[in-house]
């Protein structure tokens, strides 16, 4: 950019299309009621949100701080989702979306009751390295980390992951 008009017009250029802080769960109900598509909820920090959102009629929610940078120093989105897990009680998939990078962290997100994880950079990263083939090893890779950390914690299903795996009360408790 050549001049600072440039850059005031770049930086109202991604306002207006990035955020729009006049958004509001009315919002989501005239969405609802416009598809009948299934609508999945991203950027859930709060239980209260989430039983808003199954009111509402979503398909799904997606734990998320988008990584933190909107709003430095947001609430880590780990830390809130046994709450929203619960909240929900089973009733929709909560999917989690923060900071995947390995085999761990599937492993502590499934742990802690998200159904799913999404791999937002890691896959981007294998994008611009390698293509297509660059996303396909990325997965591959991802795959093969969670299901050594799986066999290296005990655990011979998905289904049997639970908080157990990630602390013990004393060196006598847990899954083995």
């Amino acid at each position: 950019l050549s001049s600072w008009s440039e850059v005031t017009r770049s930086i109202r250029r991604f306002a207006s299309i990035y955020g729009c802080p006049s958004l509001s769960w009315d919002d989501v109900k005239i969405l609802r009621d416009l598809t009948k598509l299934p609508i999945l909820l991203k950027g859930i920090l709060h239980p209260k949100d989430a039983l808003n959102a199954v009111a509402l009629g979503v398909e799904g929610l997606i734990v998320s701080n988008h990584g933190g940078r909107q709003v430095d120093g947001a609430i880590g989105a780990l830390d809130v989702l046994p709450g929203v897990v619960g909240a929900v009680d089973g009733k929709i998939p909560v999917l989690f979306d923060s900071g995947i990078r390995t085999g761990a962290d599937i492993l502590k997100a499934l742990c802690l009751g998200a159904n799913a994880v999404l791999i937002g950079r890691p896959y981007v990263y294998g994008l611009a390295i390698a293509g297509e083939v660059g996303v396909r090893d990325v997965i591959r890779n991802l795959a093969a980390e969670f299901d050594l950390t799986m066999g290296l914690a005990g655990c011979q299903s998905v289904s049997k992951l639970d908080s157990t795996f990630l602390a013990f009360d004393t060196p006598s408790t847990g899954p083995f």
